[in-house]
């Protein structure tokens, strides 16, 4: 594998709505407890994975999903409009405490993303190679955003312009940063930030 590609290989679609239909079960429960990050266990193929939910993580499966519905077949294409209705449903009848968790979870992102930058000016060639990982945060962030819409605070938007212009001050333009069978799913606008590098 790649540095270009590292911890940021595409999943199966088939996997990745595995995965989406577990987080969307597990939706309700966490909206109701108080947790920002939660495991979910998840069989994929044959063995179980524990991987970290987050809502803005299931924001951008049904993302990435919807990017690729198309190309599917029937019976992943029905699995995928149930898998956005039920998430919908969750995500409607629990709207503000959903919005208040990708609050949080948008500032806990945007201080992992101050951090990194932080250490861009100490460590160039680490924060070369953790960039495209790091850019995971932003474009969830872009995901929330997409939520909100005018209910995001003010105070998180100043923050996330100010780390949007450090983002531009340490990187320059370049292809897709991530494996190219996402690049569809995530165009240049809005999704700048994945076509930069350090």
């Amino acid at each position: 594998m790649t540095a270009r590609t590292s911890y940021l290989v595409a999943e199966d679609p088939a996997a990745d709505l595995q995965i989406a239909e577990a987080m969307a079960q597990e939706l309700e429960d966490y909206l109701v407890k108080e947790e920002l990050y939660r495991t979910v266990i998840v069989r994929v193929g044959s063995a179980d994975q524990a991987l970290q939910m987050t809502g803005g993580d299931l924001l951008t499966r049904l993302h990435r999903l919807q990017s690729v519905r198309n190309e599917l077949a029937t019976p992943l294409q029905t699995r995928i409009d149930a898998l956005e209705q039920s998430a919908r449903a969750a995500i409607y009848s629990l709207r503000g405490r959903f919005h208040d968790r990708l609050k949080r979870e948008m500032k806990a992102r945007l201080d992992s993303l101050k951090w990194f930058l932080d250490d861009c000016a100490s460590e160039p060639q680490r924060c070369r190679a953790e960039f495209p990982f790091e850019m995971r945060n932003r474009q969830r962030i872009e995901e929330i955003l997409k939520e909100l819409g005018s209910e995001a605070p003010q105070s998180l938007l100043e923050a996330l312009n100010a780390i949007d212009q450090r983002i531009r001050m340490v990187a320059h333009a370049t292809d897709f940063l991530w494996d190219t069978r996402l690049q569809d799913a995530f165009p240049r606008r809005p999704y700048w930030y994945l076509y930069m590098r350090p």
